[in-house]
């Protein structure tokens, strides 16, 4: 049934979708996922059709005393705080790069995203990453056991390891593509809330789960949202 919020949760949807992910993940944000879901609804308002991908990005478990690749006392506190940004600033140069290879400067292009900082038991936090792409654009991942094919998985690892200044390909599977990490839907599902565009919201539930956060730190960003969620 098409809901009075467009392409929007509103009201009881918030919440059931809250309940839902809840009895999957334990406790959850509602703020960020109430947040997400507005970054998601104003990306399509831009975009009719969507590519979205879930991805996770770690940090290196080596001792920089065994690994002279390593940057000298990898990671400071100023580097973990800068490193997801300087991880989408790549990705969209390196974007940027093939569209003008390819003749596309004119054309405007936007990279949606939202991420969270985690950190359970390990030295160093992780990132959980979904990001949004306009779909007439950008459609698939590629093969991304492939580490030297020219694809988007391709990209989005390069970014990684030059966010964290280390080489590439030697530190690629820093980056990780969990099961089910492309979601393609469009305006039609997301104003009827079907199955398929529900399914990716509940999926992406999995990144507001409290038990993991730290507190104290900051944990949650997205990408600016475009126009006015709720038309």
């Amino acid at each position: 049934m098409k809901s009075n919020g467009g392409y929007y949760l509103i009201g009881n949807e918030l919440d059931n979708l809250r309940v839902v992910a809840e009895a999957k993940y334990g406790s959850i944000s509602f703020e960020q996922l109430k947040t997400s879901v507005e970054v998601i609804a104003s990306f399509l308002s831009k975009h009719p059709r969507v590519f979205a991908v879930r991805v996770d990005l770690r940090f290196p478990h080596i001792p920089v005393m065994d690994d002279p690749d390593m940057p000298t006392g990898f990671p400071p506190e100023v580097e973990e705080e800068e490193v997801i940004t300087r991880f989408f600033a790549s990705l969209k140069s390196q974007i940027q790069a093939l569209r003008h290879r390819k003749g596309q400067t004119g054309k405007p292009f936007f990279l949606g995203y939202i991420w969270v900082k985690e950190q359970v038991t390990s030295q160093h936090p992780h990132y959980h990453v979904v990001l949004l792409f306009n779909r007439d654009d950008y459609g698939y991942l590629g093969d991304y056991a492939n580490f030297d094919a020219d694809n988007m998985a391709t990209r989005i690892r390069k970014a990684w390891c030059r966010a964290l200044r280390l080489a590439y390909p030697d530190y690629a599977s820093l980056v990780h593509f969990p099961a089910d990490a492309e979601y393609r839907f469009d305006r039609r599902d997301a104003d009827l809330h079907n199955e398929k565009f529900y399914k990716f919201l509940e999926r992406i539930g999995y990144l507001f789960k409290l038990r993991s956060k730290v507190e104290g730190e900051r944990n949650f960003g997205r990408s600016n949202l475009i126009g006015n969620v709720h038309n």
